[in-house]
């Protein structure tokens, strides 16, 4: 904020002039002088001016004539003046020129403290009405960025009702067109197997059975994809949940459902504010992976923490398996985004790109570490909403027996 000042000091008598010069300087004050009110009119019309010390009696055009002028010009209606007379402090006179607009009265002979203090406090106030003005007017411009910044969000958001009207018909396509070709072919295949396969040799069975194999695969691959695409516009609808509980029994759930030999450590787990059927969906997720690619170890292992830390609860999926190059971090989470090929790993690329997108709309994070061949730890974080009254479980172990 510039605090320099410009004080214009009017008055026909240079050694009056002088005087309040001298009594008035210091390094943030601009003194500007004129002998006469024409010249001080001049001067004030043409310069930004802080403050005027007009003397009232001047020949030509006294004090009060040029106050009078300054007050009716649009410029300078604002500027504070000050009257110094050597005329007697007679009321009709202190009284016409506060008419004519002064706001302060000085006598002659000056009395340097009063004069000191009276143009001290009026540069004050004008300072202050100054940065009030330029608040003002920031005030104004930013009123002026925010409409605007409004309608592009108008605009925005028109443009994104459109574009989920086109991805909710999309998803429909998706839906119907893309699996009734896929149904005809799965059922014409499974027509064949069962009334041909008598007449059919070993490859031709093979064959057959590898188209149904893949449509299944597409068939998974549309229910990600649409999964994906609905989370998009799902609400998140939070409650407090026992995610102990509900861990333990998605890994019944997938013990009753896969065949695998991983041992499943369950930590305690603390409870959330989260979306149930969300929060399942990434669990079901980060575990199925954590088998998945434990799978081709001798004793595969798959451990599940949590542990609470600057205001986050942070659940973690630990496994011995494949691992992975911290190099390709970042590729994790994206769709269709794999670091291993699919004759090692069956899935879509599509089950992390759900799980961020989960968590990222609850306001979390997600992140992953690993080494080859060593494992892989997958972290995702929820805001921790405070205290509950949900328990917490002791440590399980699910070992799956076959």
């Amino acid at each position: 904020m510039d605090s320099e000042v410009t004080i214009l000091i009017v008055d026909d008598k240079p050694a009056n002039i002088f005087a309040l010069e001298k009594l008035l300087e210091k390094p943030e004050r601009v003194l500007i002088s004129a002998t006469s009110g024409k010249d001080g009119l001049k001067i004030a019309l043409s310069k930004k001016i802080d403050l005027v010390i007009l003397d009232v009696q001047m020949p030509e055009m006294d004090g009060f004539e040029v106050a009078k002028i300054l007050k009716s010009n649009k410029r300078t209606k604002d500027v504070p003046i000050i009257f110094a007379s050597a005329e007697k402090k007679e009321r009709h006179s202190i009284m016409k020129g506060f008419e004519e607009g002064a706001v302060d009265y000085l006598s002659k002979p000056l009395d340097p403290e009063v004069t000191k203090a009276k143009v001290a406090v009026l540069l004050k106030i004008q300072l202050q009405k100054k940065q009030l003005i330029e608040k003002n007017l920031s005030l104004e411009q930013a009123d002026v960025q925010i409409k605007q910044l409004n309608l592009e969000l108008q605009k925005n958001l028109v443009q994104l009702e459109t574009a989920n009207k086109e991805l909710e018909s999309f998803s429909y396509s998706v839906s119907h067109d893309l699996r009734t070709p896929l149904r005809i072919l799965n059922g014409h295949s499974s027509i064949l197997l069962e009334d041909y396969g008598d007449k059919f040799d070993d490859e031709a069975k093979r064959l057959l059975q590898s188209i149904q194999g893949n449509v299944n695969k597409m068939n998974k691959l549309i229910d990600d994809l649409l999964r994906l695409s609905k989370l998009g516009r799902q609400e998140v609808e939070r409650s407090e949940i026992n995610v102990g509980k509900l861990v333990q029994d998605i890994i019944i759930e997938i013990n009753s459902s896969t065949h695998h030999n991983a041992n499943i450590i369950l930590n305690p787990l603390l409870p959330v504010y989260a979306d149930h059927s969300l929060l399942t969906q990434v669990w079901i997720n980060l575990i199925s992976n954590a088998i998945k690619y434990s799978a081709k170890k001798e004793n595969p292992k798959v451990e599940i923490n949590c542990l609470k830390q600057n205001g986050e609860m942070v659940y973690s999926v630990k496994d011995n398996g494949a691992g992975f190059n911290m190099a390709y971090a970042d590729k994790l989470f994206g769709v269709f985004q794999r670091l291993h090929k699919p004759a090692e790993f069956e899935g879509t690329g599509v089950g992390l790109a759900i799980v961020k997108r989960v968590v990222g709309k609850h306001g979390g994070r997600v992140w992953a570490e690993g080494k080859p061949d060593e494992g892989a730890t997958f972290y995702f974080s929820l805001p921790d909403y405070g205290d509950s009254s949900v328990g917490e479980l002791v440590q399980t172990s699910f070992e799956k027996v076959n």
